[in-house]
């Protein structure tokens, strides 16, 4: 402690002598309180705000629990689930899967004029990303009239069961005749595979 006192005695000294000397360390110390304030003023903002934002999730929190009838809601979901779970086809095995996709194709094409028509299986692969989702695919080659391709396209579209198009290639050989390949797929749900 002594040796403190001894090291400020000079400071002091110069201190009481010079009055420039005062006003830089007064206003030295004035900026140091200056911006210890700012600092702790941004402080309480961040803090204030974070307050007001929890303060506001709170509220919404409650006005959800207490407006919301969660039965209906969850009853809602189920209808949604069950919905979406339609447009899925089902079948126990790759083989009637692939026939109920042939089968479908045919149905959808009956009415049309397509001449030469031949439906063959693709394939059958379950989705690594959707557990016990499997992806089956036909491929249909035949001739058509031109026009009749936009009926089969609205066909496949308004099928009850969702199908998707993955390819169609319509070629013209003839001013009346022209060549369709349509690559379909659909997807299974309830499909055992052979590792199964």
């Amino acid at each position: 402690m002594r040796a403190l006192r001894r090291a400020l005695r000079p400071l002091a000294a110069e201190l009481a002598a010079n009055a420039r000397l005062r006003w830089g360390v007064w206003l030295i110390l004035a900026i140091l309180l200056g911006y210890a304030l700012l600092v702790q003023s941004d402080r309480l903002a961040a803090a204030h705000g974070d307050y007001a934002a929890e303060l506001e999730r709170r509220a919404k929190a409650e006005q959800v629990l207490a407006g919301r009838d969660w039965p209906a809601l969850l009853e809602v979901e189920r209808e949604k689930h069950r919905e979406l779970e339609s447009k899925f086809w089902r079948s126990e095995t790759e083989g009637l899967a692939q026939a109920q996709l042939q089968d479908a194709l045919t149905g959808t094409i009956a009415d049309l004029r397509f001449d030469n028509t031949r439906i063959r299986s693709g394939t059958s692969q379950p989705l690594p990303e959707l557990p016990g989702v499997w992806r089956v695919q036909t491929r249909l080659d035949g001739a058509y009239r031109p026009g009749e391709e936009l009926k089969v396209l609205h066909a496949l579209a308004t099928h009850p069961q969702k199908l998707v198009v993955d390819r169609l290639d319509l070629r013209r050989r003839e001013r009346h005749d022209s060549h369709l390949v349509l690559i379909l797929s659909a997807y299974f749900v309830g499909v055992e595979g052979e590792g199964q």
